[in-house]
């Protein structure tokens, strides 16, 4: 089975350029395909890696329900699966599935239902999942994935940040799936480190830290050009912190170099 890593977090924190830099570093570094899952509303996962997304799950649940489809003698199962891996981008190393906006107030039940058999088919034959989430992760508290290996909760260093990090431990204590592990990650710390009264509030709070990434001049430029995340240094600080920080985390036996052929 994938080993499964979920990246959650209020937007403007880095969580989708940490998303994009994990995947890179599984793909790279460690020579492993990885299947990736937009499941943020916003949608900025394809461009921060360099690509352009032109159908995401959001579309297909729209056409299906607004009854905009000719199946042309297809079944609606076949249609629908059909549908999703169209809209999937292949690339060499990995695979990005784009969820789209969240679904509105009509039930979506049904095609939520084979996308959750797609993903469980993914989980089979990939080393590895990625997913990033919004910070509610209404993704995974719909059931639309497997259960999760390791939850990584985003914040940039504020003490809105450390709330923010508290109630999605809390939502996370809460989902009908099983987390093995969360952690906390504090993104775009200044050179001077954490501030003592952020400090003093994460430890009222009970949050614990397992990194620190310093904010990061090359990583906010390439952005500010809107290039792939794969063109940063690989010598790159934050890059170097992640890839200990990933090697520290997955298990060992996720870590040798060793090829697995996708779908």
């Amino acid at each position: 089975m994938a080993f499964n890593i979920a990246v959650a977090g209020k937007g403007g924190t880095g969580k989708s350029t940490l998303s994009a830099l994990i995947i890179r570093y599984i793909t790279e570094e460690l020579d492993k395909p990885v299947s990736a899952v937009d499941a943020d509303p916003n949608a900025s996962l394809g461009s921060l890696l360099g690509l352009h997304v032109k159908s995401t799950v959001a579309d297909i649940r729209e056409d299906i329900v607004e009854k905009k489809v000719d199946f042309s003698g297809m079944s609606k199962d076949r249609y629908i699966e059909y549908s999703i891996e169209e809209s999937i981008i292949e690339k060499d190393k990995y695979d990005l599935l784009t969820m789209g906006r969240p679904e509105g107030p009509k039930c979506y039940c049904y095609v939520n239902n084979l996308l959750r058999k797609y993903l469980d088919k993914v989980g089979t034959t990939y080393p590895f999942i990625v997913t990033d989430n919004e910070a509610g992760m209404e993704h995974l508290s719909r059931r639309t994935t497997n259960n999760v290996d390791l939850l990584l909760i985003v914040s940039e260093p504020t003490i809105v940040g450390a709330l923010t990090m508290q109630r999605i431990l809390k939502l996370a204590d809460s989902l009908p799936i099983t987390i093995r592990q969360k952690l906390c990650i504090l993104n775009r710390v200044p050179k001077d480190g954490i501030h003592e009264n952020l400090q003093q509030k994460l430890d009222s709070l009970g949050v614990g830290i397992s990194a620190i990434f310093p904010y990061d001049q090359e990583i906010y430029d390439t952005a500010a050009c809107g290039a792939s995340i794969f063109e940063i240094s690989r010598e790159n600080e934050l890059y170097r912190k992640l890839g200990g920080f990933l090697q520290k985390h997955l298990p060992a036996s996720m870590l040798a170099k060793t090829t697995v052929s996708r779908i």
